[in-house]
């Protein structure tokens, strides 16, 4: 109680040493040895429940960069050797993570191939800590190498995991991690000034140290602590020497993956010092109770034993794990220590939420990281079977114009054959790079007054020819929108597409279109197969499909329906599905905010058509210049090619034509310096510049304006944009940017 006289323990033991009672003593010695004991005891646990949380901590770090290098290992440009794609793309990773130095790549010889560290075409560094490599390349698992110093002189951790293609092994991954992201785990723990912490890594070097750390990195542990481990067992506890000599008491843990150990050191004098000052003074006051005895003894022991006996039993409570009935006394330093065990659960309690909630988030982790695995498999084997197929269809088609037996009528087939799995690949591979920059918000809206019942029209009109059998039904009322035109094209030609494909032949698909109060909603509705419950609700999610067959007749990578909600979602609006269930069929509605119809609408102007114009044409890749250049003269332009920069820009100079079509990567001079110096040379004489290149994001397109180009065209080019964008093209007076 608040109220209640507060006494010092010293006073009443000096009561006790009066009165002489010597059972009392005895009783109280002990009391004081158990006391002792459970210190130690307590430590052990404390120090254990550290290197545990510790271990959790440092396992969390390690798995944090295999997780990253897993998401690079991944990367696009690896598919094909693009190593200056890749380089980009890990430099970018690179400014995302301060405690990596570098990321490299090695191929299966032990060549680095790339390193960040290193800029392109210089000589590339020997490959360290040869071990933690050939373990990757035998076991094709995640691997932390060894403690070691690199070029540099800097310590550093490998950390690899393999780059695996079509089930074959074709590059190890390495991320160089600094010794300071384990040392950030240890200072996020707090731990005591006096004690110390340090880390050992799977060959027994010393990885961190909460004490003294640039000193010790790199070196073993210590011979006694070293001892202590010996026995192999997941973790231990004992008496141990610091580098620096004092006595400790030290507990350790391994990590269970990769054999990294963490060992807490407490100074003995934390442990056993108060207990062996309280020692030496019981034993002065042994010394005065001989001399005196009698009642008093008695009564003064009586009153200090009961409290002592309550917080004995609150500490055996707390070593239970129950809560602690802890002694109301007037004792101040037994009050003290009952504060000192009410805080010590305190702590405990809140240590073991923790260590909980650590280890929820782990497994959390781990189960979405399996399955963003088992949906990159999936994919990924989708995405072979929907590639080879148009390539077999192409493959056939160019033996069959070869053969020396073809008919005409074959060869105009194996033509058509090749340009529609052409523009298959083509829009596949939009398809792919939409959903990308969809999912990634890099889309930029252009916005403008549309009717969507108009736009709905005219891309049903476009999608007839593939309607076939199927009877295609629309019902359009006129709802105005502020959206991107080419945006609602996709999302339309997405739901109806994806109608026809999943609607048997003779099947209705209706489209409709109308205004619902505030809204302008979109509804393609089929008589296809349908879906169950828990399809409609994940039917937007990436790479999702219905039920597939082996032979995967309806074809698909499971990205449309997710670049309609998400360009939907861009414009403010929604989009839903909607199934009775198997074999009844489906609806898909995509709702959009409404706007008022715009006074004025502007009309349609006819393209112009494309006048014989002198282009000169740089491609470094043969078959492309010529079959490009041959179409361009079967159009009657009159046209000259060059196989690289250098060339080109001499025939420009030369006789400047009128257009300049001009890929990006060329060699000797690429197509951005291309055209910056002949803008710089030609000045009112530089012609249109059009670039021809295979990437087409927006930061792609905002690199060709910078250049000085004109207009950028994708690959492959279709004639209809070719001529389209040759009709348009005039030769304005210019100066140079």
């Amino acid at each position: 109680p608040a109220l209640m006289r507060v006494i010092p323990l010293r006073r009443r033991l000096l009561v006790l040493a009066i009165a002489g009672i010597l059972p009392l003593a005895a009783a109280s010695g002990l009391a004081l040895l158990a006391l002792v004991h459970q210190s130690r005891e307590q430590a052990e646990r404390s120090a254990l429940e550290l290197t545990r949380a510790l271990a959790i901590g440092v396992d969390g770090e390690l798995q944090r960069v295999f997780s990253g290098l897993e998401a690079l290992a991944t990367a696009t440009p690896l598919d094909h050797g693009d190593m200056a794609g890749f380089y980009q793309r890990a430099q970018r990773v690179l400014g995302t993570q301060p405690n990596w130095l570098a990321v490299n790549l090695v191929d299966l010889q032990g060549r680095m191939t790339l390193n960040t560290s290193v800029q392109p075409g210089n000589p590339l560094p020997a490959l360290i800590d040869q071990e933690s490599f050939e373990a990757v390349v035998q076991t094709r698992r995640p691997v932390v190498g060894r403690l070691a110093k690199g070029v540099a002189g800097r310590y550093a951790i490998a950390m690899r995991v393999p780059v695996v293609r079509n089930d074959e092994l074709r590059y190890v991954l390495t991320a160089v991690v600094r010794p300071e992201a384990i040392t950030g785990v240890l200072t996020r723990q707090r731990v005591p000034e006096d004690w110390v912490v340090s880390v050992f890594d799977g060959y027994g070097s010393r990885v961190a140290r909460s004490r003294a750390h640039e000193q010790y990195i790199g070196t073993p542990a210590a011979p006694s602590l070293t001892k202590l481990m010996e026995n192999g067992a997941a973790e231990g506890w004992g008496p141990t020497y610091a580098l620096e000599g004092d006595l400790i008491y030290t507990a350790y843990t391994r990590l269970p993956h990769n054999r990294w150990s963490v060992a807490v050191g407490i100074p003995a004098r934390a442990i056993d010092g108060p207990a062996y000052r309280s020692a030496a003074i019981y034993g002065g006051g042994i010394a005065v109770s001989l001399l005196l005895g009698g009642v008093m003894a008695l009564w003064a022991a009586r009153r200090v034993n009961r409290p002592m006996e309550e917080l004995r039993g609150a500490a055996e409570a707390m070593g239970r794990g129950t809560a602690p009935a802890l002694p109301a006394t007037d004792i101040a330093e037994i009050r003290a220590v009952a504060e000192a065990l009410a805080k010590a659960q305190a702590e405990r309690r809140r240590a073991e939420e923790e260590r909980d909630r650590v280890l929820s988030e782990a497994q959390q982790a781990r189960a979405a990281a399996e399955q963003a695995n088992r949906a990159k498999d999936e994919f990924l084997a989708m995405l072979g079977h929907e590639l080879r197929n148009p390539l077999g269809a192409i493959s056939n088609s160019t033996r069959m114009l070869e053969h020396a037996r073809a008919t005409p009528e074959d060869v105009r087939q194996a033509r058509e054959i090749i340009a529609r799995q052409v523009e298959h690949l083509a829009r596949m591979t939009d398809d792919l790079l939409e959903a990308g920059r969809a999912m990634t918000g890099k889309i930029a809206l252009q916005r403008r007054p549309v009717d969507l019942a108009a736009a709905a029209a005219a891309t049903l009109a476009t999608l007839a020819p593939r309607a076939g059998r199927h009877r295609l039904a629309q019902d359009l009322r006129e709802a105005w929108v502020e959206a991107d035109p080419t945006r609602l094209e996709q999302i339309i030609a997405n739901l109806v597409g994806n109608a026809l494909k999943y609607t048997p032949a003779g099947g209705h698909v209706r489209v409709s279109v109308a205004r619902e109060r505030e809204e302008a909603v979109l509804r393609v509705a089929d008589e296809g197969i349908g879906m169950p419950p828990e399809l409609t609700r994940r039917v937007f999610d990436l790479f999702v499909q219905g039920e597939r067959a082996l032979d995967r007749s309806h074809g698909g990578l499971g990205i449309g329906l997710t670049l309609v909600k998400r360009l939907a979602e861009l414009h403010g609006g929604t989009a839903e599905a909607l199934s009775a269930g198997p074999g009844k069929g489906s609806e898909f509605i995509v709702r959009l905010p409404a706007i008022a119809a715009p006074s004025g609408r502007e009309g349609a102007h006819p393209p112009a058509s494309a006048a014989s114009r002198d282009i000169l044409l740089v491609e470094d890749n043969a078959d492309a210049r010529e079959t490009l250049k041959r179409l361009l003269e079967l159009g009657g332009h009159r046209v000259r090619s060059e196989p690289d920069g250098e060339a080109g820009l001499e025939a420009a100079l030369a006789a400047p034509p009128e257009l300049a079509l001009i890929d990006i990567g060329l060699p000797k001079i690429d197509g951005y310096e291309l055209a910056r110096r002949m803008r710089s040379a030609l000045g009112e004489r530089t012609p249109v510049l059009i670039a021809i290149t295979g990437y087409g994001l927006e930061n792609d397109r905002s690199r060709t304006k910078a250049a000085g180009f004109d207009a950028h065209l994708v690959k492959p080019v279709t004639e209809a944009a070719l001529q389209a964008l040759l009709a348009s093209a005039a030769t304005p007076a210019r100066s140079s940017p």
